[in-house]
């Protein structure tokens, strides 16, 4: 989630539909910054489907309607936070940026983690959807290496243990299998 708040727009190449991870939002001595990842692995490229790719691309035309509609509101909210280099930088460089100009951060996610709770009985946490990711990618046979490469894992033996677990569709294969021998 920090490396999702941490995300600058100047990491994302909406040509080549790839998103470069090589921060975080912390806080650190009461004070928002972006830092380093927890691990050197933990710096990736991650790959764009064409869904998400188009959502960005909506999601810049938005960014550039809304620099020049609410230039005065962004420039009043904006918060000068201090990014990996220890230069300053506008919060409106941030993707999760909110139109006006106030940032995002994890915080950010601590309501509508507790509206998910109460309205629907759900223990939802934001990490959650890293590991429906991993998993289901893992399910649609995407090479180890490159799943281990998309997640920032160092170890492939880390993909393989939360990732290439055994699942539904695996086990319904196998057994598929079986009966064809």
């Amino acid at each position: 989630m920090n490396e999702c708040y941490g995300l600058k727009w100047s990491n994302v190449d909406l040509e080549n539909g790839t998103i470069l991870i090589d921060r975080q939002m912390q806080y650190q001595e009461s004070r928002i910054k972006l830092v380093s990842l927890k691990t050197r692995n933990a710096k990736r490229t991650i790959q764009m489907c064409d869904k998400l790719k188009v959502y960005f691309q909506e999601l810049a035309r938005r960014r550039e309607h809304d620099q020049l509609h609410l230039a005065d509101l962004r420039e009043q909210n904006q918060r000068i936070i201090e990014d990996l280099d220890g230069m300053k930088i506008p919060s409106t460089e941030l993707v999760n940026c909110l139109p006006d100009g106030k940032i995002q951060t994890v915080n950010s996610m601590k309501y509508p983690t507790r509206e998910i709770k109460s309205k629907y009985g759900i223990m939802f946490k934001y990490h959650y959807l890293r590991h429906t990711y991993g998993t289901m990618m893992a399910e649609m046979n995407t090479p180890t290496h490159l799943l281990c490469n998309q997640m920032g894992h160092g170890n492939i033996q880390v993909t393989q243990r939360y990732y290439i677990a055994i699942s539904r569709t695996g086990v319904d294969i196998l057994k598929d299998n079986l009966n064809h021998l």
